[in-house]
């Protein structure tokens, strides 16, 4: 006797506690240490459905005569379905299939016995139904209750429920959720594609997927960033299976509004293909203008073919002749970078430095914070005082004391100052808030930028650019670019300092400290020409 041996292990929950393909194929050498097996057959598919190709493949070796029966743990490995059922019972009728061996079930090839096999199998049909059933109906329980059946979606986790109950519920992943939401805020600008996010996500955030069994933590991919802003889970709410345009409502927290994910799907246009989310963000792009129309700078990519086959692919930069501009040349994006490296590298400063740097603004910040304070305080004063006299003037004109002509004229004046009170005022706090951080980041360009720039993302190096001065233009080719002030003293006056640092470190170090307060007092007591 020839035998095949049929191992088989569904995936499905209805059988995790079947025996393991490993675990049955010992059990039955062990039990059938004599038999003949001229094939071993090893699937991991449902038997609730007919269409298994090892199923397949074993019918064929015992049609053409090449087996003559089947060696498995359990008749509810060979079938859970009626088809299939029909087949073995049908082939031991005809004789097709001579004999079945099984580890778990004792199996006599009579009548008897083959009604017996047939109500196995019915049972496991019958139970793979119920079980199915089963499911469905404690899913649309789950989702009743407002809980998201199976495993939580990213930013989420699973949980049991604290009320002695054994159904689940979702609780915020408090190492994703909030990187999570950050996301969302960056596509609800509309400022970003989803390529920008998703890099943003992965190198500068670091962010890492929660990972599974099967699929490891890792960044986050195209596709799961697609899922995520498609998903109305996300909202708080939850679809129900076979009903379009059905949701249950969430009991977790959601992550966003239903008018945010409506939102963010009219950004994406889920009729089309979005066009920011499929354009290649450039690094110059967007932010320099043409030094002789003004009109914005953009960028394309060109491929340039060769003779032998091979194929290279170069970016350039060119004015987008809205008005009338002579600029034809088109300007290689490495030589923009190489440009721009090169002003950077006549800004590099010492660490040392930005260390004095930083502490004697700290000690100003405060200083300014008390001088800016008693600015604004006097400023709204006199926008006040104003605001009085534009009332005692309307009350004039009320009580006709001043003629139609002469209030006009006075309101109009009124109403000048006023706005350039206003602006003034606008301009302060705008100073209060940014000087500080300004001065800081340009120290920490002047710190690491060249490396930061040539080995960052394309919104590292947008970042760099914004931040070493203002009006960046393009013309003949060349970069040029308001440099900060503060940026320019250092290009002019910061390179005899670093001698002299470097100097006094060779110094014996009784003399080194107050060497060094001389240099520390030269960097400090640098003036631009134009304090203002």
């Amino acid at each position: 006797m020839r035998y095949v041996a049929y191992i088989r292990k569904s995936t499905e929950q209805a059988e995790r506690q079947s025996l393991s393909i490993p675990a049955q194929k010992r059990k039955i050498r062990e039990l059938f240490p004599h038999i003949r097996i001229v094939k071993w057959i090893e699937e991991s598919k449902s038997a609730f459905t007919p269409g298994r190709k090892g199923f397949a493949e074993m019918v064929e070796l015992l049609n053409s005569g090449k087996a003559d029966g089947i060696v498995s743990w359990h008749p509810d490995r060979l079938s859970r379905c009626e088809i299939d059922a029909a087949y073995i019972t049908y082939g031991l009728r005809r004789g097709v299939i001579k004999d079945l061996k099984f580890g778990s079930y004792f199996f006599d090839n009579s009548p008897e016995g083959i009604m017996m096999l047939q109500n196995i199998m019915s049972n496991s049909q019958y139970y793979s139904a119920k079980l199915s059933k089963d499911v469905k109906r404690g899913n649309d329980e789950q989702r009743k209750r407002g809980w998201l059946t199976g495993r939580s979606i990213e930013g989420y986790l699973n949980e049991r429920s604290k009320d002695g109950m054994s159904y689940g519920i979702i609780v915020i992943d408090p190492d994703r959720f909030t990187l999570r939401r950050k996301m969302w805020d960056l596509m609800l600008t509309g400022n970003y594609s989803t390529y920008q996010i998703r890099d943003i996500a992965n190198n500068q955030w670091g962010y890492k997927t929660r990972g599974n069994r099967i699929t490891p933590s890792g960044p986050l991919s195209r596709s799961a960033i697609y899922a995520m802003f498609n998903n109305p889970r996300y909202a708080g709410l939850i679809p129900v299976p076979g009903k379009a345009d059905t949701y249950e409502k969430a009991s977790y927290k959601p992550m966003v509004s239903e008018e945010e994910y409506n939102r963010v799907q009219e950004l994406l246009n889920r009729k089309g293909t979005r066009k920011l989310a499929t354009r290649k963000v450039f690094t110059f792009r967007g932010t320099m203008t043409c030094g002789e129309c003004g009109c914005m700078i953009t960028a394309e990519d060109t491929m340039r073919y060769y003779k032998n086959g091979t194929t290279q692919k170069f970016t350039y930069y060119h004015c987008t002749h809205q008005r009338p501009c002579t600029q034809r040349k088109n300007t290689r994006e490495e030589s923009l970078e190489q440009q721009f490296n090169e002003l950077l590298i006549k800004r590099k400063i010492l660490p040392q430095f930005k260390d004095w740097a930083l502490e004697t603004l700290d000690s100003q910040n405060d200083v300014e914070s008390v001088n800016i304070a008693v600015v604004l305080a006097s400023q709204n004063r006199t926008i006040e005082a104003t605001h009085r006299e534009m009332k005692k003037l309307i009350s004039m004109a009320a009580k006709e004391l001043i003629s139609e002509d002469q209030f006009k004229n006075e309101q109009n004046d009124l109403d000048d100052r006023i706005k350039i009170l206003e602006k003034e005022l606008k301009r302060t706090k705008e100073q209060a808030e940014n000087w500080y951080v300004t001065f800081t980041k340009a120290f920490e360009v002047a710190i690491d930028g060249v490396e930061r720039f040539n080995n960052g993302s394309v919104n590292v190096k947008k970042e760099i650019l914004e931040n070493i001065g203002q009006n960046p233009v393009l013309l003949d080719g060349r970069l040029q670019i308001d440099t900060f002030p503060w940026l320019v003293l250092i290009e002019n006056e910061y390179p005899k300092l670093e001698v002299a640092y470097k100097k006094v470190r060779t110094l014996p170090d009784k003399i080194q400290e107050q060497a060094m307060e001389t240099v520390r007092s030269s960097w400090l007591g640098m003036r631009y020409s134009n304090p203002h």
